[in-house]
């Protein structure tokens, strides 16, 4: 009787430990399920988010960082579910013969299997637009934004780009060094990305202006747009690749939207860095998109004029 008893006894706890992992798999399922649910398809979407104060954010923000979640991350990633496979029965398959296909807009330059020929990035990542920060947090649109407007805009040109996501503050920061060597830590994190892929067609340094904002705006087509120009380096030996290049779009600029480029300002000499790391590439360019009184809705328009002429400047080359 007593064995029966013990053997009842192992079984009951052997169920209770069976549904609570059950539970426990539903409860980690349904929550990273959830925290997972792409809210906008695009940068662009997500901005307009961001500008019209509402809390979107607040869902791309959230982790959850408990034990349970910790080791249950270990065992299964609903981003790919086929990693439950894995872990049991030692299953692998390639990424490589995976296609995903999501977003048509954006995603689909993915799916076309391109090449990245574009690399954006911010050298003095901290410039800002005029824009209302969301209550309680320090977000305000600046030229990171920009960079990723301009990747969707490529995108939809059929032009893929590489945005820069190292950060120049952190960097300085770590290495004692002053903003104003932020071109040197800049320096840093493009050369890694020119190691690592040697194929850009054009590199974009995106800044923004100290101008006001009488001298850094223009209506077009019913649109105010912020004014746009560029910078060029003069002292190193091959500028001359570089100031061709950036004359080479200006002018396409200038042809299409006369008041909306500023024109090309080389720099060299003393006070001047006369360099801006564009002696790393023939094809580097730094562009000023607006000025610290415009906003990141007319920013987004002068993105939206210029992005065709970048991938038209890019198939041609």
């Amino acid at each position: 009787m007593k064995k029966v008893k013990l053997k009842k006894k192992r079984k009951f706890k052997f169920r209770l430990i069976f549904y609570a992992f059950i539970m426990f798999l539903g409860y980690e399922l349904s929550f990273n399920v959830i925290m997972n649910i792409k809210l906008v398809d695009s940068n662009e979407e997500f901005l307009k988010a961001l500008m019209a104060d509402s809390n979107y954010h607040l869902l791309y923000e959230k982790k959850s960082s408990d034990i349970f979640t910790k080791l249950f991350s270990k065992i299964l990633d609903v981003n790919e579910p086929i990693s439950i496979l894995e872990n049991t029965i030692h299953f692998k398959t390639s990424k490589k013969n995976m296609t995903f296909v999501n977003n048509p807009n954006i995603e689909n330059v993915k799916s076309l299997n391109l090449k990245p020929s574009v690399y954006i990035y911010n050298t003095h990542q901290t410039e800002a637009y005029q824009g209302k920060a969301l209550e309680g947090y320090n977000i305000t649109p600046g030229v990171m934004m920009a960079s990723y407007i301009l990747q969707d805009k490529l995108a939809e040109n059929n032009i893929k780009a590489d945005v820069m996501e190292d950060n120049i503050t952190d960097y300085l920061n770590l290495n004692n060094m002053k903003y104003s060597k932020s071109y040197q830590a800049s320096r840093t994190f493009l050369q890694n990305a020119l190691n690592n892929y040697q194929n850009y067609k054009l590199i974009i340094d995106l800044h923004r202006d100290a101008l006001s904002k009488d001298k850094s705006t223009v209506i077009i087509n019913n649109k105010s747009c912020a004014k746009i120009s560029f910078v060029v380096g003069l002292e190193h030996k091959n500028y001359n690749y570089n100031l061709n290049v950036t004359n080479n779009i200006n002018n396409q600029i200038k042809q299409k939207y006369p008041t909306l480029t500023r024109g090309v300002i080389t720099k060299k000499g003393e006070g001047s860095n006369g360099i801006y790391n564009q002696d790393l590439n023939p094809n580097i360019i730094l562009i000023e998109i607006g000025g610290e009184e415009n906003t990141i809705d007319e920013v987004l328009n002068t993105i939206e004029l210029i992005a065709p002429i970048f991938a038209s400047y890019v198939n041609e080359t």
